[in-house]
């Protein structure tokens, strides 16, 4: 890595070949961080950030130039943060903003994410500027401080300076055609129609995640069976013949990918709908290998919100063991306040937008529509990061919605966020419904490649 920042640094006429030389070779021979010897040369940390963040494909910080509420500590125990290397910015939209020494080591993101049951947006830090941070902030924490200050920060209040590299105008994705929708003929062998209550097969090897499942699952009516292991749970659902199985992905005995497997080979069980649930495999790819490979229906990350999970299993029983078409992202999904919200958009009014579409969000959680809007009409206020998250939410509920992918992409460029909109844009192409919609987002990834 060191190399590819040091050539960066080069490029830009931040040092020179022999300042560069004489770093390594002091790194080297004190067996001190590349990036703190590049400090003791007088390089600003603003451009170590600015190269950090064209290596990574994540935006840069300049801690130097930041001042962190210290009240963000507590997201973060000390122990943690020396650990990982990380440090809390802000919670600006909603999200943790973390700085860290490895942004691309996605175990840490996940980690903050699954204790957190938050999203987390990552950023490049100079390793020597985040230890010196760390340990003055906590400790000014234990001293009773509200905030920590960088030695160059010149704001009276928080503030953190961002490094986005390159800096050039974005451009508006363009709207491309909606997705096509297959239809596939329902299984022969299919079950007749469960008279009374469905029922739902919760699979899981973590008692606290069965017990709050079951209890809420009760509470709506659904009537619930419970198995520990992947092969109590292929036992369970060849004997009960269940509306639904809820499968955890980490199971003892058989895994539960491979019991999700047999379920849908099996003779009596092949119509049964599959939700897999997960807090190790996360991401896209995982969710549609789940589908591809292994037959589920729909896929949960954990930590999960329960009004989320009880509309997916309500989609997942009415799709018939089908994998549910993906909700538009276009029209207003029946909601009048979606509607409302688009126009005053259109008119160029973002905030009142936000404002009516946040209530059309709070009345159905569930609409991939309102959470897409809401997420445009974020965007067009300068609420970037509340938008990230709208947007983020619209991908969640609509997984295969183009729409959705490629402005959640744009949000995150804009942002500086390279490495999560290339991701996004992958995605996007993979679900993309023809030729001239591929050959769009085909452009838009040749420049994060080029």
């Amino acid at each position: 890595m060191k190399e590819k920042v040091a050539a960066l640094l080069v490029s830009k006429g931040v040092a020179t070949p022999a300042v560069i030389e004489r770093a390594r070779a002091a790194a080297a021979a004190k067996g001190e961080p590349f990036c703190a010897r590049l400090l003791a040369e007088g390089i600003d940390e603003g451009a170590i950030a600015e190269a950090l963040a064209e290596e990574h494909g994540f935006p840069g910080v300049d801690l130097s130039r930041s001042a962190i509420p210290l009240e963000l500590l507590d997201l973060v125990p000390r122990a943690v943060a020396e650990g990982d290397l990380i440090f809390p910015l802000s919670e600006e939209g909603g999200r943790i903003h973390l700085a860290m020494a490895h942004p691309t080591d996605d175990r840490v993101v996940a980690e903050v994410r699954f204790v957190t049951g938050r999203e987390v947006s990552p950023y490049a830090a100079c390793r020597t500027s985040l230890l010196r941070a760390m340990g003055e902030a906590y400790e000014a924490r234990a001293r009773g401080k509200d905030l920590w200050r960088g030695a160059s920060s010149a704001t009276a209040g928080a503030h953190v300076e961002v490094i986005v590299p390159g800096g050039d105008e974005i451009q508006e994705i363009e709207p491309i055609p909606e997705e096509v929708v297959i239809e596939v003929e329902p299984e022969p062998e299919a079950p007749e129609p469960r008279r009374g209550a469905p029922l739902v097969l919760v699979v899981d090897d973590e008692p606290e995640i069965r017990q709050l499942v079951q209890r809420t699952l009760k509470a709506k009516g659904y009537a619930v069976e419970i198995a520990e292991d992947g092969a109590e749970a292929i036992e369970k659902a060849e004997q009960l013949v269940p509306d639904l199985v809820l499968l955890d992905a980490m199971l003892p005995r058989v895994h539960g990918f491979d019991a999700c497997r047999r379920i849908k080979a099996g003779p009596r069980t092949r119509a049964v709908p599959v939700i897999m649930m997960t807090a190790i495999y996360r991401g896209w790819r995982f969710a549609q290998d789940a589908r591809d490979s292994y037959g589920a229906v729909d896929y949960v990350e954990k930590p999960f919100r329960l009004e989320d999970l009880l509309s997916r299993i309500e989609a997942a029983l009415l799709s018939g063991g089908e994998a549910a078409a993906a909700p538009e992202v276009t029209g207003d999904g029946g909601d009048p306040r979606v509607a409302v919200g688009k126009k005053l958009l259109a008119e160029g009014k973002a905030p009142d937008a936000v404002a009516v579409l946040l209530q059309a969000v709070e009345g159905d959680p569930s609409s991939a529509v309102a959470h897409y809007q809401l997420g445009r009409a974020q965007r067009a206020a300068g609420d970037r990061f509340a938008a990230m998250t709208s947007l983020e939410r619209a991908v969640d509920l609509g997984a295969r919605s183009v729409k959705a992918l490629r402005a959640l992409a744009t949000v995150y460029e804009e942002s500086g966020f390279r490495r999560k909109a290339t991701e996004v844009l992958e995605r996007a192409l993979h679900s993309a419904a023809d030729e001239a919609a591929r050959a769009e987002i085909r452009k838009d990834l040749l420049r994060f490649i080029a």
